[in-house]
């Protein structure tokens, strides 16, 4: 019932302000749901011309790139290192008085980086936030459990997190009593509730629910969706078993917003791409060619709704596969950074997504790979029980296949694995892409 007041609420504010997030949020929907993929194509085109009309005419950077006819292949590819270079002349003429919102995101370079919004950029976040929650089965105005670093820039005054209904729950603190904590809250709401947050916390309460022999949590939590971090089958069948809900993975970043999501109750694992909110492109890693649906390659995305800093032909730092299923674009892999693969002793790139195998072995807590050289692979283990491993053995034989037969696998007990300054746990470190 609170829920659905909170909702009203939320939409009766929106109308008063003049219906903006509404009209987005609406506009969102029908081009996910309603337009065909040609009208989607056209639309987008619309959008692409007026964002680099608006590019070449108000942002310094850009104005050297005008001409009769724009197109979104004639601009260049910009990364992180060259906007924070870049500075002021990335930003609009047209809003050097105007109130923006300011994103401050590190990435796993722990350099800052700044992105400046404005009003609209933000309302059509907040539309597409709205979207992807109610395709995971979240509603706004329900209970939403968030588990994430909450650092001075996303952590919410306690007037505004009960208005939206959020728990904050901070990854820095989620030890045996932070989560004994998070889990009494869990059972004592009896209204629907949604989980959100890094993959690494809800592995992190699932394995506190399996030392404390914990029953499932059932018929209360309606959605998961997990961000920041890849999320694996391990924890994915976790949280099945103790919530009862299907957990999801959304492809998001600080700088732009969501980007895709896997679908709810879907058997495949693919990613809906955010087309009604940017364009995206996947290029090669020596060039900006696009490369063949169904290659790997860079993710680069061009933002069509933030005008104040516009981020044209972004490269995300992030690589992943695109491909056609049922006449639709869409991401079937996503491998997170580059800097994050490993690279094997016959120079082929893997996937980081292999070292989620090692979940497979008991008595893991948590675990960290690093690529120390050509040859030579380290695995950190922090153990949920402090004796021996039996499965050592099994371990270094699995994981020097994956690598190569020149190989050397080294393990290495730990009391703790640190996380980034974001609160996300990095998994892999590569010192050869670093």
């Amino acid at each position: 019932m609170l829920g659905n007041l909170r909702r009203k609420l939320f939409w009766l504010l929106d109308f008063a302000k003049g219906g903006q997030v509404a009209f987005h949020y609406k506009e969102i929907k029908a081009l996910h749901e309603k337009t065909s993929r040609e009208a989607l194509v056209n639309s987008n085109a619309t959008k692409i011309v007026d964002l680099l009309q608006h590019a070449t005419n108000t942002v310094s950077f850009y104005k050297s790139y005008a001409g009769e006819t724009l197109t979104l292949a004639s601009f260049p590819v910009v990364n992180k290192l060259a906007l924070r270079n870049g500075g002021h002349h990335f930003k609009s003429d047209k809003f050097a008085t105007a109130k923006l919102h300011r994103v401050a995101t590190s990435g796993s370079t722990g350099q800052p980086f700044f992105v400046e919004q404005d009003h609209n950029k933000r309302q059509r976040n907040t539309a597409d936030t709205i979207y992807f929650g109610e395709k995971a089965g979240y509603n706004i105005g329900d209970r939403l459990f968030y588990f994430r670093l909450w650092d001075k820039q996303y952590k919410k005054n306690k007037w505004l997190a009960r208005t939206q209904n959020i728990a904050m729950y901070s990854v820095d603190e989620m030890d045996d009593s932070g989560n004994k904590k998070a889990v009494e809250e869990l059972r004592d709401t009896n209204a629907s509730i949604g989980l959100l947050g890094y993959s690494s916390a809800f592995q992190n309460l699932c394995n506190y629910l399996d030392k404390t022999n914990s029953k499932p949590i059932l018929n209360k939590c309606s959605s998961i969706i997990c961000i920041a971090e890849s999320l694996n089958e391990y924890v994915s069948d976790k949280l099945f078993h103790y919530f009862g809900v299907q957990a999801i993975s959304r492809y998001s970043n600080s700088e732009n917003g969501i980007l895709g999501q896997q679908e709810l109750n879907a058997t495949h694992k693919y990613y809906k791409i955010n087309w009604a909110s940017y364009h995206v492109e996947v290029l090669a890693f020596d060039s900006d060619d696009a490369v063949p649906l169904g290659e790997l390659g860079r993710i680069v995305i061009t933002d069509l709704y933030n005008y104040a800093m516009p981020m044209i032909r972004y490269d995300t730092g992030d690589v992943g596969v695109m491909q056609c299923i049922e006449g639709d674009l869409v991401f079937s892999k996503i491998d997170g950074r580059k800097m994050d693969m490993f690279i094997a002793t016959n120079g082929e790139l893997l996937s980081s997504h292999i070292v989620h195998k090692i979940l497979q072995y008991d008595n893991i807590d948590q675990f960290q790979f690093i690529q120390e050289s050509k040859t030579t692979y380290t695995i950190k283990i922090k153990l949920l029980h402090q004796d021996s491993f039996k499965d050592e053995r099994k371990v270094i034989e699995e994981y020097e296949t994956y690598f190569g037969e020149a190989s050397k696998v080294n393990i290495e007990y730990v009391d703790i694995i640190p996380a980034l300054n974001s609160g996300k746990k990095k998994l892999v470190i590569n010192m050869m892409l670093n």
